[in-house]
């Protein structure tokens, strides 16, 4: 996965990491149309070693985004369960199962999600205790929100499109998922047979929120009090349905994000912006073309150029060295790097950073990297993102609890990539092709 998108040179066109047109989404609700599963996911998951190498091993995996629920559990599961957008309604695949999985569809019909239209989301502890301001610099609210508290989660006509997508990004997401997942710990016994269970959440409220309202929010701050009391919850519940030594819990997450920006500290890079200067630069280089341009997509740090053009570039030094300083003078572009001439041997950061990023046929011939506090987004876009090799993006939590674990703080060197190894040895699981290590006995 090396971005949520990626351009299919093929096809011609942006692909999802999970898009799958042979696979068929089943909806637990409005019927959805997306087909999605793991079949991008081109090596074995924790997940899926598991209930290779443990049988009868049962994976359920949730989230309000396929990219997430289906990240985390791979190429099979038992309950393997997202929020379709366009449906509006929670949906797995048959990738996964032949119908609704009757658990899941037990407590969503029990629970329907939209009986919360109305309410408002407000703040979970007294205001005067909150260290970030209300209505901060830079945010880009959802329609019908303003900067400040309290929130409603009302739809324009009743729990529609836009009331999902507000549901989506407040606190109640979270909780939500959080109970579904005690739901089935009870329904499908996880951690309470002869065997290893895989339980895989994904608490989606915190980047829908901080995209919008930035790190620096009280929204933000908020989301965590309240993914505070949800987790407390979830934690209560194994304890008492499996035993504090029988599961090990990893707490992490994909990244982090930035700080809104604004001048002179920095700003956005419009993606219209990096591809109009490609084509204004190599149509002075080489003359303009018969037809088509010279760059197929421009997303996000990944410029992909047109069949034979990267092939130029190599071959004259004077024609790239001409491209990357014009796309140099862009405001926010720190980098242009060349996708031949990355290495995870580099003594570069930038350079070592994006080679560990890069997959050859989905990543793009340039990667670009912003400066600090600069980051890629679209002309009209607003709020803040993520994605680039900066601390603010690549500083996550890396918390375990359980098992063999003691209390107390590591402080060696340790990434995301160490929790599948680590929880695998927990679980008497080989990983042959894991990134990371085992970072506990």
């Amino acid at each position: 996965m090396v971005a949520n998108t990626w351009w299919d040179r093929e096809a011609g066109r942006l692909v999802g990491c999970t898009n799958d047109p042979d696979a068929t989404d089943i909806s637990y609700g409005r019927p959805a149309r997306i087909g999605n599963s793991g079949k991008p996911i081109l090596v074995p998951t924790l997940a899926d070693e598991l209930r290779a190498q443990k049988p009868g091993a049962r994976v359920v995996s949730l989230s309000l985004k396929a990219r997430s629920a289906i990240g985390l559990a791979g190429h099979g599961g038992d309950a393997i369960v997202w929020f379709d957008d366009e449906s509006g309604s929670f949906a797995t695949s048959r990738a996964y199962a032949s119908e609704p999985v009757s658990a899941v569809k037990a407590f969503i019909d029990a629970h329907p999600y939209e009986k919360e239209n109305g309410i408002s989301w407000t703040l979970s502890a007294p205001a005067d205790s909150y260290v970030m301001r209300d209505a901060g610099v830079g945010e880009r609210p959802p329609a019908s929100w303003s900067g400040l508290f309290p929130h409603s989660l009302a739809g324009r006509n009743g729990a529609d499109a836009l009331f999902a997508q507000l549901w989506q990004a407040s606190p109640r997401s979270d909780s939500y998922l959080e109970g579904l997942a005690e739901s089935l710990i009870d329904s499908l016994s996880l951690g309470q047979r002869d065997t290893t269970d895989f339980l895989g959440i994904s608490f989606s409220a915190l980047d829908e929120v901080g995209h919008s309202f930035g790190p620096e929010s009280r929204e933000i701050e908020d989301v965590l009090r309240q993914l505070d009391v949800a987790l407390q919850r979830l934690i209560a519940h194994l304890d008492a349905k499996v035993g504090r030594a029988n599961y090990m819990l990893a707490i992490s997450a994909d990244h982090g994000v930035a700080p809104i920006a604004s001048a002179p500290r920095g700003g956005r890079i419009a993606n219209e912006d990096v591809r109009e200067r490609i084509e204004e630069t190599l149509t002075g280089l080489f003359g303009p073309l018969e037809r088509g341009s010279y760059v197929e997509a421009a997303n996000f740090t990944d410029v992909y150029l047109a069949p034979g053009v990267f092939d130029r570039l190599k071959a004259s030094h004077t024609a790239m060295a001409t491209l990357e300083q014009s796309l140099k003078t862009l405001p926010g572009i720190e980098h242009v790097l060349r996708s031949d001439r990355l290495s995870d041997k580099s003594s570069d950061v930038a350079v070592r950073s994006a080679s560990l990023s890069y997959m050859s046929g989905r990543s793009g011939d340039l990667i670009l990297i912003p400066k600090k506090y600069w980051y890629f987004g679209g002309r009209a876009g607003g709020g803040t993102t993520h994605g680039t090799l900066h601390e603010y993006d690549q500083h996550v939590p890396f918390i375990l609890l359980g098992g063999t674990t003691r209390h107390g703080h590591n402080r060696a060197a340790v990434t995301p990539a160490d929790i599948a190894p680590t929880l695998a040895r927990f679980a008497g699981v080989r990983l042959p092709k894991a990134e990371g290590k085992a970072v506990v006995n």
